[in-house]
């Protein structure tokens, strides 16, 4: 039941000068060449500019755990900061761990339970929105934005000023569109005072995005309330080496974070199986059947989502095929060795999930779509360090669990209510941008159930 989706094809050997700079606008993973889909590292060295990229475990291993503090999250935290601060996802050393530590309760598997009710609802509020506006196809990209906001919204953060989500769009459209850009600067480690295009429209959209997410902050300090999400629990978190706790600039940062990365990365994944499914009546209808089988034709519960097994091995195999972040980065600050490479300080290091994912020697049938490959037996032979949707190492993401519980319960009630199929003649490219987009958007034919 595989076939092989449409795939980025990679140079034969690595570009150089304005080849490798205007390919990487317009796709940064379409630069990373062959070799990094066959071989272990892969140097690009252009005076003093150099670029590694790895793919292979134990390099990766060395890079995000073993000599982490050799390795520093410099590009990405250049790249993001402008929007996210200081936040969990841009902060390093204690200032990263103990933002962690106060945002981790609320990830409890105990606590996730709790949230599938609201998975359920925002699904089928897909489903009700495709019925009052029926067409033969839907944008299933922007269907899965739209509620995997919801989704964040009503579980973890606060909710109820009409300009978030206009305010969310936009930034993250024009974080897509001028990511390319802030990427190669980063990577490259070119000036801060160079030019960037769409640096002065993303600065906008940045600080009204900022200034909503503060009116919630001071809305919530005006009116403390009960309840217990996120914010509140951010607001109560102390520094233990300082005794202090989060001043509003820290919060918004910390909110934003999570509004953006919470949603965004799921809604992607889920687009990206809902088009594999498309392609795949096979495995549509292995769901459909695995579905009705566990959940009696009942609306899906948290008693359900570990049992939807191969709904789990489905929406694996797709982060694998189309990793919602694609590439991992990371700056050298002191001289070191990465194998038999000599890795010097300034050095950028690429992890290409993409890649890593697709690796010929790694991976059987590398490029095709199988589920079967994440059947238990067989997902505990992988190594740690050959699959990472969630990242790896002590960074690994703080929300994996709750991404994984809200696709299940998500993408379970959608195949109960409609059935995917592709339109013809549209193939979706991935794009990377901050996350992987399908290149002119994901349009597919939807056919609604009674």
């Amino acid at each position: 039941m595989s076939f092989v989706p449409p795939r980025i094809a990679p140079p034969a050997k690595p570009l150089a000068g304005l080849a490798f700079v205007a390919q990487f606008v317009r796709n940064p993973i379409a630069v990373v060449p062959q070799a990094a889909y066959e071989g272990d590292l892969v140097a690009y060295e252009r005076g003093r500019r150099t670029i590694v990229w790895i793919t292979a475990p134990a390099l990766i291993k060395q890079v995000l755990l073993d000599e982490r503090e050799k390795f520093l999250k410099l590009a990405q935290i250049r790249l993001l900061s402008p929007l996210l601060g200081k936040g969990i996802l841009t902060s390093e050393g204690a200032d990263w761990k103990w933002q962690r530590q106060a945002s981790a309760p609320m990830f409890r598997p105990q606590e996730l339970a709790g949230f599938v009710p609201t998975f359920v609802r925002a699904a089928e509020r897909v489903i009700e929105r495709w019925r009052a506006q029926p067409a033969a196809v839907q944008a299933v990209d922007r269907a899965m934005s739209e509620a995997t906001f919801e989704v964040i919204s009503a579980t973890l953060l606060p909710s109820g000023d009409e300009r978030m989500p206009q305010a969310i769009e936009r930034s993250t459209a024009l974080l897509q569109r001028s990511g390319a850009w802030g990427q190669f600067y980063a990577i490259a480690n070119l000036p801060r005072w160079l030019p960037q295009p769409g640096r002065r429209s993303m600065a906008g959209a940045v600080a009204a995005l900022r200034a909503a997410v503060g009116a919630l902050i001071a809305e919530r300090r005006a009116h403390p309330g009960t309840k217990d999400d996120l914010l509140h629990r951010l607001m109560q978190a102390r520094d233990p080496e300082s005794g202090q706790s989060m001043n509003d600039e820290q919060l918004v940062d910390n909110l934003l974070t999570f509004y953006l990365a919470g949603h965004e990365t799921t809604a992607k994944a889920l687009t990206w199986t809902l088009y594999l499914l498309a392609c795949s009546p096979g495995w549509t209808r292995a769901l459909e059947e695995e579905i009705a089988r566990v959940t009696g034709g009942a609306e899906v519960n948290a008693g359900h989502v570990e049992q939807l097994m191969l709904t789990q091995q489905v929406l694996k195999e797709s982060m694998r095929l189309y990793p919602p972040v694609p590439l991992m980065t990371r700056q050298a600050v002191a001289d070191t060795r990465l194998g038999e490479h000599a890795v010097r300080a300034g050095t950028s290091v690429v992890l290409p999930i993409y890649a890593i994912h697709r690796h010929a020697k790694r991976w059987a049938d590398a490029d095709a779509f199988d589920p079967a490959r994440f059947a238990p037996e067989k997902e505990a032979a992988i190594p740690r360090y050959q699959y990472m949707p969630f990242g790896a190492g002590p960074r690994i993401c703080i929300g994996m669990g709750f991404a994984m519980m809200e696709a299940t319960a998500m993408l379970a009630t959608l195949l109960r209510r409609a059935r995917f199929a592709p339109v013809a003649g549209r193939e979706p490219a991935p794009v990377a941008r901050v996350t992987l987009i399908p290149g002119g958007g994901m349009p597919l034919a939807v056919r609604l159930r009674s």
